[in-house]
Parts: structure tokens; C-alpha cells; sequence
């Protein structure tokens, strides 16, 4: 009699055969699969090629939900993959003024009476 393997992974996986969508960075456009099974750390895909990107987002329902995967096995055209939260890098402040930290050796010596003209906003 053949047993089935013991279960390891710390929530069990539901069976959902659900087309979706890979989208790869560096590659335009995006790509079929099929995740085969899923739960809230994971999942595993079957595509028609092999996945060779280490890194990619998972598409759902077109364009609504979006999952940033890491893939941690690979068997052919099968690949399980983990669940990622990307950090976005800090939106950069917005200034109005850029102030540069250059030494005064670097600067043109000014003369006396040499007019400095300054944007109008900036007066």
C-alpha cells in the first residue's frame, strides 16, 4: 500500500488549479501559468516553460491582486514558491531649493561688484 508523504509545511495547502499571470523584471509583458495550490506563505505553480528568475509577481483576477513570489524549488515546469512583502524605497522630498556642500576652494573667486542673478522665485 502506498502512503502519502507527511505533510510538512505549517498550514496545508488548498487545491485551486486558478489560471494567473507571472510578471517578471527586465522581461515586458506577461506570462501564463497556473497555481496548482496555494495558502497564506505559498504556492506552486506549473507554467509551460521552465522558470528560470529567481524573483517575480504573481497576478490574479487580470490585474487586481498582485503577489511578490520567491521561488525556493524547481522540477521542471513546476516551481514552489514563497510569498514576499517589497519594501518601496522612501518617496524622495520634494525641495524647492538643492543645496550643495561644495568647498569654497572649488568656487570661482568673485569679484567686487559681480552680480549674482537668482531665479524670481527665489528672491
Amino acid at each position: 500500500m502506498i502512503e502519502r508523504s507527511m505533510e510538512r509545511r505549517a498550514l496545508p495547502r488548498e487545491v485551486i488549479n486558478a489560471p494567473a499571470l507571472l510578471s517578471f523584471d527586465g522581461i515586458t509583458g506577461v506570462h501564463p501559468c497556473v497555481v496548482r495550490d496555494i495558502n497564506a506563505f505559498g504556492a506552486c505553480l506549473s507554467a509551460p516553460y521552465y522558470i528560470f528568475a529567481s524573483e517575480f509577481d504573481l497576478l490574479f483576477s487580470g490585474f487586481h491582486n498582485m503577489l511578490a513570489c520567491r521561488v525556493v524549488w524547481r522540477r521542471a515546469t513546476l516551481s514552489g514558491v514563497v510569498f514576499v512583502v517589497r519594501r518601496r524605497s522612501p518617496k524622495p522630498e520634494s525641495a524647492s531649493i538643492i543645496e550643495l556642500n561644495v568647498p569654497n576652494a572649488l568656487l570661482p573667486a568673485q569679484r567686487a561688484g559681480d552680480v549674482c542673478v537668482l531665479p524670481s522665485d527665489l528672491r
